[in-house]
């Protein structure tokens, strides 16, 4: 391949990758009303046999503490609820594309699934914090954030050897580097991918606009300035952060118009830990279930 392959080529290679989480938009219709139908959410919960899998398995550990056994996804639906249900179906979909082996980036091995992760869960207690958006929709905008980093990865490009030589020396920012060499950067990948899959408008935004949210479509900009937030604390926190990370500038005035204050952001900080801890070994290794 070309080192500056064409975007819609670096696209088109994620096919290969199976199970892809293009259900999620569905799924998150369907959990996000207070009366979720039963049906509908077994019908797509089985069209992934991996998913069902760990629904199941899930309903029947003993965290849920029930006697009795859920041999079925209806039951288990019921057992779990929509929101827990909702949070093993993105870990499980996205989890599958982000621990994939990639090189670029400066990544260690798992690394960008532990920081998408963290950006998912600093963007789920945010939300909490400051009603910008949805719990779930917060989340969900974490985990995918960042797609189109993986997709170049995935794609194996040479030319992001150059892009990391190249930065901060020629070029201030990997976007900017990105742009120079290949014509386009990863949040136009991002934006290409979610696109391709039915996302919202809103986590297509996220996509591209997450690292400059005061561009953001109105609309959409509460969900983007919660994952610019989000990003910085992870980033600040060390989960999983690329060599691009290491030049991520805060927009505070954006922040700042939103209600984020640091004091805010560092009394989550408690909160945040103990979930990561509770999907992240001391050994770095990722346990979704």
């Amino acid at each position: 391949m070309n080192k500056a392959a064409e975007m819609q080529t670096v696209v088109e290679m994620t096919r290969s990758i199976p199970c892809a989480p293009a259900i999620l938009p569905k799924l998150l219709k369907l959990t996000e009303g207070s009366a979720a139908d039963i049906g509908e959410l077994e019908t797509l919960i089985t069209m992934d046999t991996g998913l069902a899998t760990s629904v199941l398995r899930t309903a029947n550990s003993a965290y849920f503490g029930n006697a009795s056994r859920c041999d079925n996804i209806a039951d288990a639906v019921l057992r779990l609820g929509s929101k827990t249900l909702y949070r093993i179906a993105a870990n499980t979909l996205t989890g599958r594309w982000l621990v994939h082996p990639l090189r670029g980036y400066g990544w260690e091995p798992g690394d960008l699934c532990r920081h998408s992760l963290c950006v998912a869960i600093c963007a789920e207690v945010f939300a909490g914090m400051t009603n910008l958006a949805d719990t779930s929709t917060a989340y969900t905008a974490g985990l995918i954030h960042d797609l189109g980093k993986f997709a170049l990865a995935y794609a194996n490009l040479s030319a992001l050897d150059e892009v990391a030589s190249r930065v901060p020396n020629e070029y201030a920012t990997w976007r900017e580097a990105e742009t120079a060499i290949l014509g386009y950067d990863s949040s136009q990948v991002t934006k290409a991918l979610l696109e391709n899959w039915g996302f919202p408008s809103a986590f297509i935004s996220v996509g591209f606009y997450y690292q400059s949210p005061s561009l953001a479509p109105e609309a959409d900009k509460p969900l983007v300035t919660l994952i610019h937030a989000a990003k910085h604390a992870a980033s600040q926190l060390g989960y999983g952060v690329g060599a691009d990370g290491y030049y991520y500038e805060p927009d505070e005035k954006c922040l700042a118009e939103a209600g984020f204050t640091e004091d805010q952001m560092e009394a989550a900080l408690p909160e945040i830990l103990s979930s990561m801890q509770r999907f992240v070994a001391a050994d770095g290794v990722i346990h979704f279930n």
